[in-house]
């Protein structure tokens, strides 16, 4: 299958799998979770709970279901019978072996109490993010690029990269060359998120036509190149937040704290660019290119830290004349930029003003071009590949 790529996570998965007895993959449905262990870790002893013969009969007894599927065993879905993590804690502590129980999710373990308890001291968890550049292209995994800095050269042009920023990470729309299967895609992606994943994510009262909503005015907000902020919306915030947190704990979206020094509040943003795009129902523009950008390079940045060993949380800054500063990263700021040249000192100001309220002593500008220019201000210009 064209969209079976090597994925950069396996060393780190191989690396925890010696160690610890139960090892779980997290991240979006679809995007690839499953491949990783049967095609590349040769893992064919899988279990999935989507079959709801195997739902009902680790309803009847997990311990007995787990005693006879052996290990190491692979079961996808996991979340979708919580039961299960009892069981799996009961064997593991009765014989701790290395690599026994690989867990895949398209939602957050961590969202349910119970489920946190059971596997504290004996899971270690990673997050697959959709794919990066470097993937999808094939290309070698380079951990230093996980730094604000470093001393490789950018090894992508910009047209290698403008096609993937609008088609996203997900493996099916990423490697499917026709537009209408693309579309049919998404469409279909999109409503089993809303109608199931989120409703599952959040519980009794959930609403899909009012998850609908807060997806449009979501899209509404990306389209014009905001950060989408509780002001954004119609509803009021106890009840956004809720649906807001349910979709972060299916990976929809991403929620980015801003920074104490910043007068700015919580924003949540697509997890996938591709994903950005439908919810922009693809309109085009300067708004609409600065959100593509945005979460295309903290996939970016995020995944190559993740499979370095490095989980970041990510943190933004809001000046308070209101320009945001898109990551604070260690010590160094960073800013999405789709300026011309011409213009690019608009973008410039708000990083100045940041590096002296938060007292960093480096910032980058990215920018939609090749090339680095470093500067004697402590301002860098780097290209958006640069991380790639």
């Amino acid at each position: 299958m064209a969209h079976v790529r090597k994925r950069h996570i396996l060393d780190q998965l191989s690396n925890l799998s010696s160690f610890w007895p139960v090892v779980g993959v997290l991240g979006l449905r679809q995007s690839g979770k499953s491949t990783l262990f049967k095609n590349f870790l040769g893992l064919h002893n899988q279990v999935t709970l989507d079959d709801e013969d195997v739902a009902d009969e680790i309803k009847l007894s997990a311990k007995n279901f787990l005693s006879k599927q052996g290990i190491p065993l692979v079961i996808d879905e996991v979340q979708k019978a919580p039961i299960l993590f009892d069981a799996i804690k009961f064997a593991v502590d009765k014989k701790r072996l290395p690599g026994s129980y690989f867990l895949t999710g398209s939602s957050q373990f961590s969202s349910k109490i119970g489920i946190r308890e059971s596997l504290t001291g004996r899971i270690a968890l990673l997050n697959l993010h959709p794919f990066t550049l470097s993937e999808a292209f094939s290309k070698e995994f380079q951990s230093a690029r996980a730094q604000p800095f470093h001393g490789l050269k950018p090894r992508f042009k910009m047209e290698d990269l403008m096609p993937q920023v609008s088609l996203g990470g997900l493996p099916v729309p990423l490697f499917t060359r026709e537009t209408i299967h693309r579309e049919h895609y998404f469409k279909a992606w999109l409503e089993t998120s809303v109608f199931r994943d989120a409703a599952r994510a959040y519980g009794s009262a959930y609403d899909p036509e009012l998850a609908w909503s807060i997806l449009r005015q979501m899209g509404q907000a990306l389209r014009e190149g905001e950060f989408p902020t509780l002001s954004h919306f119609k509803q009021e915030s106890r009840k956004l937040r809720r649906y807001l947190q349910a979709f972060a704990d299916i990976f929809l979206v991403r929620k980015i704290a801003c920074h104490e020094a910043g007068v700015g509040h919580e924003v949540w943003m697509p997890t996938d660019s591709g994903l950005c795009g439908e919810l922009m129902e693809k309109k085009n523009g300067e708004g609409a290119a600065l959100s593509f950008a945005r979460v295309f390079l903290m996939n970016e940045i995020s995944a190559t830290n993740e499979y370095s060993g490095i989980r970041i949380q990510p943190v933004y800054y809001k000046t308070s004349r209101g320009a945001p500063v898109d990551l604070v990263w260690g010590d160094t700021i960073l800013k999405v930029s789709v300026s011309k040249v011409s213009s690019q000192a608009y973008d410039e100001r708000p990083l100045l003003a940041a590096m002296k309220k938060i007292g960093c002593q480096r910032a980058i500008l990215t920018v939609p071009r090749e090339g680095i220019e470093l500067k004697k201000n402590g301002l860098n210009v780097l290209p958006w590949t640069y991380w790639s």
